[in-house]
C-alpha cells in the first residue's frame, strides 16, 4: 500500500508539473519549407540532387507497370514464332529501368541523408547554445537538466529523420502518385476515371492510422522523458534523496512511468499491425475494382490486356 500511495503522489507531482509546463508553452507549428532555415547552400545543392532524384526514382515504378503491359500484350499479340523476340526486347527494358532506378535510388538515400546529417547537427549545436545562455531559474520552471539532455539526444534525432529520408520518401510518392495516374489518363481515361474513386478511402485510412500513431507515440516520448527526469534528479541529488529516505519513492514513481510507456508502445504496436491490416484491405479492394471493370472494358471498349493493366 505504501508503494503504490507514493507511487500514485509521484505521478500526480510529474502531472502537475507537466501542466504547469503546458500551460506556459504556446505550441507553434512549423511551416514545411521552414525545416530547412538551418541549411547551407551544400545542403540546398544536395537536397537539389536529391529532388530529382527522388522524382526519377518515383516515376520508375509507373513506367514499370507500362513495360509489364507490354510484356503481357507481347504474349497475345503475336504468334508463337515471334513471342520470343518480342518478350526479349521488350524485357531489355526492365533491365534498362532498373539501372536507372538504381542509380536514382543512390543518389536520392544518399544526398538527402546526408543533408539531413548536416542539418541535424547544427541544430543540435545551436539548441545546446540556446540552453547554456538561460538562466538557473529556467531549469526550475520550463525544463529540467535531464529532459533537456533528452530532447537534444531523441529529438533531434526524430528532426534529422524527418529532414533526410522522409522528405525524399515525400517526393518520391508524390510523384508514383501523380505519374501513375498520367500513365493512366493517357494509356486508358475510362479505368482511371473510376479508379479515382478510390482515392478518398486510401486517404481515410491512411491518416487515420497515422494520427492514432503519432497521438501514441507522443504519449510514450513523454513518459519517456518524465522517467529520464526522475532518475536526472534522483542520481543527482542521491545524498538528499537517501538522507530522506526517497529511494523506494524514486524507484516507484520510475517504474509507474516505465510502466506507461510500456503499455504506450503495446498500444501503438496494436494500432500498427491493425492500421497495416485495414490498409492492405483497402489496397486490395482497389485492385478487385481494377481488374473488374478493366475485364469489363476489355469485353464492351475493346481494351487489350495491357490496358487493363495499367491502371494508377
Amino acid at each position: 500500500m505504501d508503494d503504490e500511495a507514493m507511487r500514485g503522489r509521484g505521478e500526480e507531482e510529474v502531472a502537475e508539473g507537466r501542466e504547469r509546463k503546458d500551460a506556459g508553452a504556446t505550441t507553434k507549428k512549423v511551416p514545411f519549407f521552414g525545416m530547412f532555415r538551418y541549411a547551407s547552400r551544400a545542403d540546398f545543392a544536395l537536397m537539389g540532387v536529391g529532388t530529382v532524384a527522388a522524382m526519377v526514382n518515383g516515376v520508375s515504378e509507373p513506367l514499370m507497370t507500362v513495360v509489364f503491359a507490354a510484356v503481357i500484350e507481347s504474349f497475345g499479340g503475336s504468334d508463337n514464332s515471334a513471342v520470343l523476340h518480342r518478350v526479349s526486347k521488350v524485357v531489355m527494358y526492365y533491365i534498362y529501368l532498373g539501372i536507372g532506378t538504381a542509380i536514382a535510388s543512390f543518389l536520392q538515400v544518399s544526398c538527402w541523408t546526408v543533408a539531413g546529417e548536416r542539418q541535424s547537427a547544427r541544430i543540435r549545436s545551436l539548441y545546446l547554445e540556446a540552453v547554456l545562455k538561460q538562466d538557473v531559474s529556467f531549469f526550475d520552471v520550463e525544463m529540467t537538466t535531464g529532459e533537456a539532455i533528452s530532447r537534444m539526444s531523441a529529438d533531434t534525432v526524430l528532426v534529422q529523420d524527418a529532414l533526410g529520408e522522409k522528405v525524399g520518401k515525400y517526393a518520391q510518392l508524390l510523384t508514383t502518385f501523380v505519374g501513375g495516374f498520367v500513365i493512366g489518363f493517357i494509356r486508358g481515361w475510362m479505368l482511371a476515371l473510376v479508379m479515382l474513386a478510390c482515392i478518398p478511402p486510401s486517404i481515410l485510412s491512411f491518416a487515420t492510422v497515422s494520427r492514432l500513431r503519432a497521438q501514441i507515440s507522443a504519449r510514450r516520448q513523454a513518459s519517456y522523458d518524465d522517467a529520464g527526469n526522475v532518475v536526472e534528479q534522483s542520481i543527482g541529488a542521491i545524498r538528499t534523496v537517501v538522507s530522506f529516505n526517497g529511494e523506494k519513492k524514486a524507484i516507484a514513481l520510475y517504474n509507474a512511468l516505465i510502466k506507461k510507456s510500456y503499455k504506450a508502445t503495446v498500444l501503438e504496436g496494436l494500432v500498427t499491425g491493425l492500421g497495416i491490416g485495414c490498409i492492405f484491405c483497402v489496397v486490395f479492394c482497389n485492385y478487385s475494382l481494377a481488374f473488374w471493370y478493366g475485364a469489363k472494358l476489355i469485353i464492351s471498349k475493346g481494351y487489350t490486356g495491357g490496358q487493363g493493366y495499367r491502371y494508377p
